[in-house]
């Protein structure tokens, strides 16, 4: 679950730095582990120099990774790496990569380490080794006693240097992989004794971020070092590595050897991560998901791109993921190329029309909640999702809880008998008239699509149906501004009727502080409570329906049994399980993954449509809806509406059968 950044040492490219900025950035790379800057080595930066160098970063849009500094290569001085430290602190610089010497006492080395580990700790700066050939920590295990010995001391990871040293990367990696701070991505092959691109060696690479991915749970850097030819860096520390690595350079011009190093991180990079997501609409939800994205809670998946028509989120996404590609329209993200799957996390009405794109261009699709805002247009991007052999899947995150999983198992095993009544009052979505107020498509006909049932509650409504199943008729009161100045409804009880004559009731509001949110499902042997978090059992003696036939007593009662079910916790946050199992399915092809597919959508959609339906013409609705007669009563609301906008114009034209609009 760890979020790769892209880093490179670029004084590979270019001794100067403008040409390793334009490097970088024409490689898609806006980050430097600095080493050699203008011909000069980063660690004997004064903190002027340092200034002056954070200061053009800064106006390059460029960050600092770390420090490639030369320490531990040569003598050590302890002033001068605290004069570094104070650079590294200039520049925001987390990491200073250091050596653990080429010759010397051990004890003499360790206690080396040690002054420079605590005099960075004052900083907060963390020195991290680098394992190379020729200095103490060169294998496995002697980087493993290094470690060991210095605490605090951060793992620099290179798989071309372990190689170099006779080691197993794989076998390197399962010994130090509690260790490991961030990656060096230079690949050796071992036949031809030479640094060669990320990929096309003997370090398994892409095998090993992988599996790092699946165990790290926090943001991680992947430096580019290519070492595919000399440069002026080296020069500053090493002259015999400098001759080793000229006899064995692949390419004698930097950019050229830069630009094809790059080109394979970003290939190790995706075989790592192969799900390239991108996310249309940066609004609350869209950013909710790259801030868990960075907290490392994704497995497989990167955040390529982003699509937003507002500029100012397109920067805020740009600086919340650096490297990410913006575009202005779903569109233009659709057809870049730059992803293989799209979360959309759009207003409603523009859920089906972008997921239907985005199917017919060959991406898997992980819409938001909910599925859109009436049935004939979700019934469009289900047939479309039919069509094309992809994944798709809604975020409906709420199924992922351990309660309503035990829930939906009890009541679909039949171990208790048929359903009976069903009652849930949810009404704490308690909202005030500044929340309605944030933004002009909130609570509107022609902006939403509805008030409290398509907004607040389609989790609910998904898992009334996905644990007891479809009603057949619908009978609803739909309140439209009853306790806040919207046009739409913030106030509803629903009745319901099953096949098998069981009943339900389901009433919501966003007008009480002190709202219950308390779910009874009664069955023919038990009674399940869901309150607080907590899953209740009442387990009856025998079967509701034929003690009413059978009793002698007229008050004779069923003899019951009370207990609290026992729920494991969740591994991980709601969201990020779905989308997780998102990016399983489109790995595995395991569909049985997904927690809930796209086309199940429909289903609480349908609850909520038919609610409205029999509001406003004031009778029950018997199901099958009747898509056409919903889709006609909501346009003469969205005719109506307070807030017209493009979307309106779209509905008014048929929304499921245009994409010509911004998101």
């Amino acid at each position: 679950m760890a979020f790769y950044q892209l880093s490179a040492f670029a004084d590979e490219a270019s001794s100067n730095l403008d040409e390793q900025l334009t490097a970088c950035k024409a490689n898609g790379i806006l980050a430097l582990e600095l080493r050699g800057v203008d011909g000069k080595n980063i660690s004997d930066f004064l903190p002027k120099e340092a200034r002056a160098l954070k200061a053009r970063l800064d106006a390059a849009g460029v960050t600092v990774s770390a420090i490639g500094s030369h320490y531990g290569k040569r003598p050590f001085d302890l002033p001068a790496f605290k004069q570094t430290v104070e650079a590294a602190k200039i520049l925001d610089a987390r990491y200073i990569r250091v050596f653990s010497f080429f010759d010397g006492n051990k004890q003499t080395r360790l206690a080396d380490l040690r002054a420079m580990v605590r005099a960075a700790q004052a900083q907060d700066v963390l020195c991290c080794h680098e394992n190379e050939k020729g200095i103490f920590g060169d294998t496995p295990e002697r980087c493993k006693e290094l470690l060991d010995a210095v605490p605090g001391l951060g793992c620099v990871f290179d798989f071309a240097n372990f190689l170099e040293c006779g080691a197993d990367p794989l076998d390197a990696y399962q010994l130090l992989k509690p260790y490991i701070t961030y990656f060096h991505i230079k690949d050796f092959c071992k036949e031809r004794k030479q640094v060669v691109p990320a990929g096309c060696g003997d370090g398994h690479i892409s095998a090993i971020l992988a599996d790092f991915d699946q165990y790290q749970k926090a943001p991680v850097w992947l430096s580019l070092e290519p070492h595919l030819k000399s440069f002026d860096g080296l020069q500053d520390f090493d002259a015999e590595t400098l001759r080793r690595l000229e006899a064995k350079s692949a390419h004698k011009t930097g950019g050229e050897a830069f630009a094809h190093a790059a080109k394979n991180l970003r290939k190790v990079h995706a075989e790592a991560q192969p799900v390239a997501l991108g996310i249309i609409g940066y609004g609350n939800m869209g950013a909710s998901h790259a801030g868990m994205h960075r907290k490392g809670a994704h497995k497989r998946v990167r955040i390529a791109a982003v699509a937003d028509v507002n500029p100012d989120r397109l920067a805020a996404a740009q600086n919340d993921l650096p490297g990410v590609a913006v575009f202005a329209t779903a569109e233009a993200l659709i057809a870049s190329g730059s992803c293989n799957a799209v979360l959309i996390a759009t207003p409603h009405y523009l859920h089906p029309p972008i997921a239907i794109a985005a199917l017919q261009a060959g991406l898997h699709v992980l819409t938001e909640k909910p599925a859109g805002v009436y049935t004939r247009q979700v019934r469009e991007m289900n047939e479309a999702a039919a069509a094309h052999d992809r994944v798709f899947a809604i975020m409906y995150n709420q199924r992922s809880l351990p309660l309503h999983q035990e829930l939906r198992k009890i009541v679909r095993s039949g171990r208790y008998g048929a359903l009976r009544r069903v009652v849930w009052v949810i009404c704490d979505w308690y909202r005030t008239q500044a929340y309605y107020d944030s933004g002009g498509w909130r609570a509107t006909w022609a902006g939403e699509g509805g008030g409290v049932l398509l907004n607040q509650c389609p989790h609910q409504l998904d898992l009334w149906q996905w644990i007891c199943g479809m009603p057949s008729k619908i009978g609803a009161h739909c309140h439209n501004g009853k306790w806040h100045d919207i046009e739409v409804e913030d106030d509803v009880t629903i009745y319901a009727e099953y096949p098998n004559g069981a009943t339900g009731a389901f009433i919501t509001t966003t007008g009480e502080p002190a709202g219950t949110n308390r779910l009874e499902i009664t069955l023919d042997k038990a009674k399940l409570v869901c309150e607080d978090g907590k899953l209740t059992l009442v387990e009856l003696a025998g079967s509701t329906q034929e003690h009413i036939q059978s009793a002698a007593e007229g008050f004779s009662n069923l003899e019951r049994a009370a207990r609290e079910i026992a729920l494991p916790p969740l591994e991980g946050t709601q969201h990020a399980v779905v989308l997780n199992a998102f990016a399983q399915a489109i790995c595995t092809g395991e569909r049985e993954v997904l927690y809930a597919k796209g086309e199940e959508g429909i289903n609480g959609l349908t609850i909520s449509n038919a609610a409205y339906l029999s509001s406003w013409l004031k009778k029950d609705i018997t199901l099958p809806l009747d898509e056409d007669l919903y889709f006609a009563e909501l346009q003469k609301r969205v005719a109506a509406s307070r807030k017209k906008t493009n979307v309106t114009n779209a509905v008014a034209s048929d929304i499921e059968k245009s994409f010509r609009y911004k998101i």
